[in-house]
């Protein structure tokens, strides 16, 4: 969320034309692109203004429901389609000049990718990494098995599991909708939107996992079956062949 970032002056500006951006930040908003094809637009990097809007980005949160016509405002600026990202050279486009981009739901399962590679390279091949709740295993655990990782139980104690998984040289990403939220008026908001609402997911969904050779690919994912619901998203996950574990 630097203000200097290449992704802060890209939200913050309102040019239309191609804008050069690290290699880094293409290669997360192409994976973007290609999860958001495969699941009918379920993940979408373009929310940002509506994620702000909800009080879930960077910026100090409130706890009231927007106005739906500040919903629709902000949903005019929003749309995969709106962004055009190019390889060579390195640059992104908006189509509309309020089109902003968050791409939390890829970066943390990306970034896990990149330290797997670091310590590869420095000779460690047996590992688990884990960051912001998704996890990324490498050979084996020191009893010599698999790795163990459990999936959390919605609303317990953090670390108290309702699924343990063995994991070799594979990824689980969890997305869910019983931390990061508010209540108002007895109603709860979770802090993952649907983009083609603008608005938190309202399904019996409340979490699911993802396992996947890539940890990106699952952190992508599991975000968007969890925006398409318990019917939809199996029928997705199975199109695709996804590994998921569902807690409704």
């Amino acid at each position: 969320w630097q203000m200097e970032s290449p992704v802060s002056r890209f939200n913050a500006s309102t040019s239309t034309d191609w804008q050069s951006m690290p290699v880094e930040v293409i290669e997360l908003a192409r994976l973007a692109q290609k999860i958001a094809h495969d699941t009918d637009g379920a993940l979408d990097i373009t929310i940002a203004s509506c994620i702000d809007l909800w009080g879930f980005g960077a910026q100090e949160q409130h706890r009231n429901p927007p106005e739906p016509i500040a919903i629709e405002k902000a949903r005019e600026a929003c749309g995969w389609h709106l962004l055009d990202v190019r390889e060579a050279p390195p640059a992104l486009r908006k189509k509309h000049p309020l089109t902003r981009i968050n791409l939390s739901s890829v970066a943390e399962g990306w970034a896990l990718e990149r330290l797997a590679l670091s310590l590869e390279a420095a000779g460690e091949h047996d590992f688990l990494l884990e960051l912001g709740g998704e996890v990324l295993a490498r050979g084996h655990a020191a009893d010599g098995n698999p790795w163990l990782v459990g999936v959390q139980t919605p609303d317990a104690p953090e670390g108290e599991a309702m699924q343990a998984m063995r994991l070799n040289d594979a990824s689980l990403a969890t997305s869910g909708t019983y931390r990061q939220r508010f209540e108002h008026d007895g109603k709860s908001y979770a802090h993952v939107l649907d983009p083609h609402t603008g608005r938190p997911v309202e399904h019996a969904l409340r979490s699911v996992s993802v396992s996947h050779t890539s940890a990106a690919m699952a952190d992508g994912y599991a975000t968007a079956l969890l925006v398409l619901g318990p019917v939809r998203g199996r029928e997705v996950a199975a199109r695709l062949r996804l590994n998921v574990f569902w807690v409704e």
